[in-house]
């Protein structure tokens, strides 16, 4: 059997166990592409299906501001005085209005309807998109399947946030996994600075050995000193990590 360019001996079970997996990963491979297929049908569906419905509304639109308009002319005639002089035009003209309003009635009713649905696919799409960026972070972060832990830390994520100057909305309205991973980056890095700051605030209230002209330093002074120096200046992380190296 040749396997990557190289021939390979195989037992019978394990050509057996070989063309098993072969044809499992045939069939999971060959499944996955009907799906997606399937999908990607539904979704041109459902597009098509919207951009029908929004056209049939643009429409409805037009034929009522065109109904509304012939309504309100209708509304400037005397009836009295049409009643009097001419009964027969005054049948035509109200049994026109009454057709007109009882379509425009009817159109108002259509749009409500479409408004809806509207409404409902608009809703579903988004409970779609919410489940789909709630898999993809807990995909990138496992630890928060525990919902003890992701509850407290997508609240601290929040309180940072807010502390940043974000507006509540904008912080309730997150939904993009990535835009919460961002947080959680930012609010680790600055916990992170406020730690080193703090350490290098300690260091430097630490009495520092005076080292005498011609004296070198002492074993144990290996480039302490600089390192701390460096750190109080900077308050880089880098600089910190540095420091504590020597420590070890």
């Amino acid at each position: 059997m040749v396997v990557d360019g190289k021939t390979v001996n195989l037992s019978k079970a394990e050509l057996a166990d070989a063309y098993k997996n072969g044809l499992r990963q045939s069939d999971y491979t060959r499944k996955t592409m009907e799906v997606a297929e399937q999908r990607k049908a539904a979704d041109a569906e459902i597009q098509r299906a919207t951009q029908e419905r929004q056209e049939y509304a643009s429409n409805l639109q037009k034929m009522a501001a065109q109904i509304e308009g012939a309504l309100n002319q209708q509304q400037q005639i005397d009836w009295e005085h049409l009643l009097d002089n001419n009964p027969a035009e005054y049948l035509k003209q109200q049994h026109l209005y009454q057709r007109r309003q009882a379509a425009y009635q009817k159109n108002i009713q259509q749009q409500q309807h479409l408004a809806h649905i509207a409404q409902a696919e608009q809703a579903h799409h988004l409970q779609s998109v919410l489940h789909t960026q709630q898999e993809e972070l807990l995909a990138k972060l496992p630890d928060w399947k525990d919902s003890r832990k992701a509850e407290a830390e997508s609240n601290a994520i929040r309180r940072y946030l807010l502390e940043q100057g974000f507006e509540h909305h904008l912080v309730d309205s997150i939904a993009d996994h990535k835009a919460v991973l961002l947080g959680r980056k930012a609010m680790l890095y600055d916990a992170m600075m406020s730690k080193a700051n703090a350490a290098a605030k300690r260091v430097t209230s630490i009495p520092q050995k005076v080292v005498r002209p011609g004296v070198g330093e002492s074993p144990g002074g290996d480039g302490r000193q600089a390192a701390m120096q460096r750190l109080a200046k900077s308050g880089r992380v880098e600089d910190a990590a540095s420091l504590f190296a020597k420590f070890i």
